[in-house]
């Protein structure tokens, strides 16, 4: 556990001074001597909640064997605290829980209402702590830019983070990890044919996810007196997602009969900040009253299974928790807002389990065909959840807690230990933050698939520009007033455009991302307006001339020159807003 009080992480050690599998705490067992070092394995968790109940059985489980040290560590006090009341409910294990941050990142955080603070500032913040892990694992793909930061010691293990379809969740990241835990047939096929496993360094274990959710979640509750059949809506937050087409005419639908009960769990991430959470809050106020339709506003349900368990039928587009829901076969219902060519299309490969339907006005009548003929979509249920769920006498937190212990020591036993890329386990903070830009700046950047990056653009120049309004509350954290192109350039491969001369500039940042440095100048207009320019190399969609887009409440007008993006960020009508990023989009010339 973590001693917030004195800042300090702290073991909790069972009765007599012995492990849950007899080791003691000075690494030897009562059968005879162990090595004195362990091998340190970080399960770290630097995203929304829902990741955690994806690691933290392995976790467990791997803490039970000899010759390991767990720790699990997160930004978030929240996450650190659910992690080690599930791993209590597991049964307990000999883990360091530790929450790691700075001042910065707390600030950040509860600036954006988020449940962590912008997850790439915090891996520039604790790179130099993760450097002194064996392994680090993660059930995400963002942290391997510590590769870029130069936290070269530990090896990296991706735990896998759902099991659906979608092309993301078979990112070109996860080739750059050491060691792959997959769930089922289904990803390692697909990831060996797109050449992203390799032999020796991959593993199929199944889906530790079940054995956590169904420790922490209440199996006895539900939102319904009655016993209509409950429905479950579960939108996911991409662009591939139906909420902005479904969405409200769905809960209208629902509204106006009587056969069937509602929840409505949005994926998590469609919660992660504090405007959407004021819609979805009022969402749920104007269906309160309605005792069919229940609106979860961001519970620990939407995450440990309560509700895909519960339901009697699946309302959805592509989240992977259908498989989740179709641990027990039943009726599913896909929304298709885009008029997709899904049957030929692996990453709709789920869309085969029920009806599709591309009008909100045909909801409810596909949700009764789905009853009426579920035997139609059954074996293709069965064999779906076959093929993406491997099976075994063992758990599967065991069976992955085994494939990464088998991993590590024969790492341990062959290899010398991997080298520290310069000198950066023993850079300050601060310098692991600068490190992104000298080290995994312009040549890192260019070995990232660079497909269309709209949402991470925006995402980032807004995380930017927030990062940089707060550093200017803080007086611990002086600004920097110069700007020097020619120095960015040089050092990060990403070119400035010129400010107008009657602009005042206020502070000039590089902060790392997963697409390489993103250049941050921060200005005053000449009309007093605070606004942000960033620039980052990434492919968008606009040309020359911006387009523009808000992200949790923050405008950002943004254009793409020779294949790097700019944006300006600011509170300010969406004309100006428009009209100052035409400014510096002429200023720059051609690229």
């Amino acid at each position: 556990m973590f001693d917030a009080m004195n800042g300090r992480d702290v073991v909790r050690h069972v009765p007599g001074g012995r492990d849950a599998v007899g080791r003691d705490h000075r690494g030897h067992d009562e059968g005879g001597l162990r090595p004195a070092r362990p091998i340190r394995v970080c399960f770290f968790f630097n995203a929304q909640r829902h990741q955690i109940l994806h690691g933290v059985s392995t976790a467990v489980a791997l803490s039970r064997r000899p010759g390991f040290e767990v720790h699990v560590m997160s930004p978030s006090m929240a996450h650190v605290a659910y992690a080690e009341q599930t791993a209590a409910k597991l049964g307990g294990a000999p883990i360091v829980f530790s929450g790691a941050g700075s001042a910065l990142l707390t600030a950040l955080q509860r600036a954006t209402g988020g449940s962590v603070p912008p997850k790439v500032l915090s891996l520039g913040v604790l790179a130099r702590r993760l450097n002194g892990f064996d392994a680090i694992a993660v059930p995400e793909r963002t942290s391997i830019a510590l590769k870029r930061m130069g936290v070269g010691a530990p090896r990296y293990i991706h735990l896998d983070h759902g099991a659906g379809d979608r092309a993301a969740g078979f990112d070109k990241r996860i080739g750059a990890f050491d060691f792959v835990l997959m769930a089922g047939e289904k990803h390692r096929m697909r990831l060996a044919r797109e050449g992203l496993i390799h032999p020796g360094r991959h593993a199929v274990a199944g889906y530790p996810k079940f054995e956590a959710a169904d420790a922490v979640r209440d199996p006895h509750w539900s939102p319904f007196a009655d016993r209509r059949p409950v429905v479950l809506y579960n939108p996911h937050f991409s662009t591939l997602g139906s909420w902005e087409r479904f969405g409200e005419p769905v809960l209208r639908a629902f509204a106006g009969q009587d056969r069937y009960n509602l929840v409505v769990a949005p994926h998590v991430r469609m919660l992660d900040a504090r405007g959407p959470q004021a819609r979805w809050s009022a969402l749920a106020a104007t269906y309160a009253a309605c005792g069919r339709i229940h609106i979860d506003t961001g519970s620990d349900r939407c995450i440990d299974m309560t509700y895909t368990t519960l339901a009697d039928i699946y309302l959805g587009d592509v989240s992977s928790q259908v498989y989740e829901f179709l641990r027990t076969p039943r009726p599913c219902v896909f929304l298709d807002g885009r008029n997709i060519d899904w049957a030929v299309d692996e990453n709709y490969a789920h869309w085969r389990f029920g009806p599709v339907v591309q009008s909100p006005s045909g909801v409810l009548d596909a949700v009764d065909s789905a009853v009426s003929g579920h035997w139609r979509f059954l074996d293709a249920q069965i064999d779906g959840f076959a093929a993406t769920f491997s099976q075994g006498e063992a758990p599967a937190s065991r069976r992955a807690a085994e494939a990464i212990a088998g991993y590590l020591e024969a790492e341990a036993a062959t290899s010398a230990p991997k080298p520290v890329r310069g000198t950066q386990r023993h850079l300050p903070q601060a310098a692991a933050l600068a490190v992104v830009a000298a080290v995994g700046g312009w040549s890192a950047n260019e070995a990232v698939d660079h497909r269309r990056g709209d949402p991470e653009f925006v995402e980032e120049a807004v995380a930017s520009h927030r990062t940089t309004l707060i550093r200017a509350s803080m007086k611990s954290q002086p600004e920097a007033h110069v700007l020097d192109p020619v120095e960015i350039r040089a050092a990060t491969g990403l070119r400035v455009p010129p400010l107008s001369t009657r602009w005042a500039l206020t502070d000039v940042q590089i902060y790392p991302s997963d697409w390489g440095p993103i250049v941050q100048v921060a200005a005053v207009t000449e009309r007093g307006e605070p606004v942000s320019l960033v620039a980052m190399r990434i492919d968008v969609t606009a040309d020359r001339a911006p387009i523009l887009r808000t992200h949790k409440g923050e405008r950002v007008a943004y254009w793409e020159d020779g294949g790097q993006a700019y944006g300006v960020v600011g509170a300010i009508p969406a004309n100006r807003l428009l009209g100052l990023a035409a400014e510096l989009a002429r200023a720059a010339g051609p690229n």
